[in-house]
């Protein structure tokens, strides 16, 4: 296929429209529009609709995600050659964001040493993150998945262990006659609407299946979407959060902290974690999969 054509299409979806795309390709409207016409005959089928922003069709997700790669190769090889632009290679990632905020950290400070690589990170939720890989936005995701996206190779790497943190405080008001947690009205924090790691563990303690047989209403989820601020939340007693163990105090596993506690009747939950990324890739890739091999965590 025309590289050319290529390139066209992914400008067309990373910039939103095609006059956009026309400019970021240095080349007249009229020009750009043949170039995506012309993919779409060779192909036999639309690729992308013509709505502001535009937006791959089905099959353009999968064109798309197939250009990203040809294209990521090509540039590597030209630059092999001395025929590139010689500037660095991008890659785009998605990644949890408690991951960004606690074992990709050495992640990060490693590629601060690479002088050829400039990386695009999108912060997901790990059940989320795949649905970058299939629209061809990310060439690695970290995932709770360990079904491979088409084109895509998925290997564990390790384990996030989380624990049901709360104020002793709020816990003590939502205590009954003996003096038992009663976690179904436990106000709650969520980091977002897809963050469905809180509502898995009430799940579990079965708070929703008492739900369900009393018809008493569902305790109050809050939404802060901030690690930090999350962490922040619970600290300060809006509602019991999953935290990860690096993020929880050690006098909170001690049983010594002055204001937080573990909440056994909640307990700990494991996500497994696996590294999603293209088949064919740059060079660049196939480095950054062995930074984050080795910083993974080991539940």
């Amino acid at each position: 296929m025309n590289s050319d054509h290529l390139r066209a299409l992914v400008a067309a979806v990373d910039h939103g429209t095609f006059d956009a795309g026309a400019e970021a390709l240095r080349i007249s409207g009229s020009a750009f529009s043949q170039r995506v016409k012309a993919l779409e005959r060779q192909t036999g089928q639309v690729l992308l609709t013509r709505t502001v922003p535009v937006r791959p069709t089905p099959a353009g997700e999968r064109m798309l995600r197939l250009a990203r790669q040809t294209l990521a190769l090509e540039d590597e090889a030209l630059t092999a050659l001395g025929r590139g632009a010689g500037g660095r290679t991008p890659l785009s990632v998605a990644v949890n964001a408690d991951s960004l905020d606690t074992w990709w950290r050495p992640v990060l400070r490693e590629a601060a040493t690479w002088d050829d690589v400039v990386l695009h990170l999108h912060a997901e939720d790990q059940g989320h993150t795949t649905g970058l890989l299939r629209d061809g936005t990310a060439v690695a995701a970290v995932t709770d998945d360990p079904a491979p996206v088409t084109g895509c190779t998925a290997e564990r790497i390790g384990t996030m262990r989380y624990h049901a943190v709360a104020t002793a405080f709020l816990l003590d008001l939502h205590r009954d006659a003996a003096g038992r947690i009663d976690v179904g009205t436990l106000p709650v924090v969520d980091y977002g609407p897809r963050d469905g790691l809180q509502r898995a563990v009430l799940a579990r303690a079965g708070a929703e299946e008492e739900r369900a047989r009393t018809g008493r209403p569902a305790p109050p989820h809050h939404q802060v979407p901030s690690v930090a601020a999350y962490a922040t939340a619970v600290r300060v007693g809006l509602g019991w959060g999953m935290l990860p163990t690096e993020q929880v105090p050690a006098a909170v596993f001690a049983g010594t902290h002055p204001d937080l506690t573990l909440v056994p009747e909640l307990g700990d939950a494991e996500i497994p974690l696996h590294w999603q990324r293209w088949s064919a890739g740059p060079a660049a890739l196939d480095r950054l999969t062995e930074t984050v091999r080795r910083w993974a965590p080991r539940a």
